[in-house]
């Protein structure tokens, strides 16, 4: 007989670049997702706070101890966030697989039909929509709930970008007008499944 299952608390012992994804995912799958509206935190605010916090620990190398103790309170904040989600979760599921599993957490249980792997994504074109503002145009092949942005920077290195959970409204904002973005997109699915980063694409800003 199978035990009930639960959302398991392995979140606040995560080292800090991997609790920032996995609290991204989380949000990406709560935000727009008519089964947990009216919580009291919603996706979209975990999603920036988890921004905050990647950000927050991107500083600490070679920052100072104000950066750190800076990136402990948001890490703190994030946690704290997270378990008023889990809470609102446990409630609203009731050991329920499904729903749970559609929150992106982590369960305690792990006899349970394995979730179907993780697709792909690609980026076909980048159009100009707007001033400031670019429309990626992905390909998406199989199993994605959500879709992670990252554009690279002036010294190679990617910054996240966006979270789409809405697959039809993938348009990034707030760029400089006459800048060259480089983008590049990672699928997720259930159980905080990741698939490889797609080919970079790069586009102009207007």
């Amino acid at each position: 007989m199978n035990k009930q299952q639960h959302i398991l608390h392995d979140y606040p012992r995560m080292g800090d670049p991997n609790l920032g994804e996995y609290a991204l995912g989380v949000g990406g799958k709560i935000d727009g997702n008519a089964l947990f509206a009216g919580f009291k935190v919603t996706g979209a605010q975990l999603v920036a706070k988890a921004t905050e916090f990647n950000t927050a620990v991107g500083k600490c190398v070679g920052g100072n101890s104000t950066d750190t103790a800076h990136k402990k309170a948001v890490r703190a904040a994030l946690i704290a966030m997270m378990n008023t989600i889990v809470g609102e979760v446990e409630d609203l599921a009731q050991g329920n697989v499904e729903i749970l599993t559609a929150s992106g957490f982590h369960l305690t249980n792990p006899n349970v039909p394995t979730p179907a792997p993780v697709g792909s994504v690609a980026i076909q074109s980048i159009t100009n929509v707007a001033t400031t503002k670019l429309g990626l145009n992905l390909a998406v092949t199989g199993n994605v709930w959500t879709v992670i942005v990252e554009r690279q920077n002036a010294d190679s290195t990617w910054t996240k970008t966006a979270v789409f959970t809405d697959l039809n409204n993938t348009v990034i904002a707030n760029l400089l007008p006459g800048s060259m973005n480089t983008f590049r997109v990672c699928a997720m699915a259930a159980g905080n499944q990741q698939s490889e980063w797609s080919a970079p694409m790069s586009a102009m800003s207007t």
